[in-house]
């Protein structure tokens, strides 16, 4: 066996956390970590976390369904919601996963498909997107910081 290796370790190295000191976020995982036992230790202030919680996750799920079909992170907002609630409720668990799985199986299916098709997807996704845009702002009105533009009149926006 070789006395020598080119990897050796100096005296008294442990690992990677001896010599660069401890990971930043591990205090403050291990804090939360401890200060969640104390919490499920009493069922009522138990109860009135998950309640928390839920309705933390909750509102932040019916925000982003209302941003849906707004362009912008839409589903990104209502899975970071699903997100906070499933550490709380199995069955925010389950949906979470069925999401992961079905984006998972999108993703590889539009990928598999010809170029023309990804392209069309794309397309027929930024129409949707623009005719959404378009009716928010019939709608709203066009903010007054925005200059008058032909395009503007010929869309009947102005």
């Amino acid at each position: 066996m070789n006395d020598h290796p080119q990897d050796k370790r100096p005296e008294g190295w442990l690992s990677r956390h001896h010599k660069h000191g401890v990971r930043p976020w591990r205090r403050t995982r291990l804090s939360f970590l401890r200060w969640r036992g104390t919490i499920t230790a009493n069922p009522h202030t138990a109860r009135l976390y998950r309640m928390i919680v839920g309705g933390l996750g909750t509102l932040i799920v019916l925000i982003g369904l209302l941003l849906v079909p707004l362009p912008g992170p839409g589903w990104l907002i209502v899975i970071i919601g699903l997100f906070i609630i499933s550490s709380e409720f199995r069955w925010a668990q389950r949906i979470l996963h069925f999401v992961r799985v079905n984006v998972e199986k999108w993703t590889h299916w539009i990928m598999a498909q010809p170029l023309w098709v990804r392209w069309t997807v794309g397309a027929v996704t930024a129409a949707f997107v623009a005719v959404v845009v378009w009716a928010v702002f019939k709608i709203i009105g066009i903010p007054d910081w925005v200059p008058e533009l032909e395009v503007l009149r010929y869309l009947d926006l102005q």
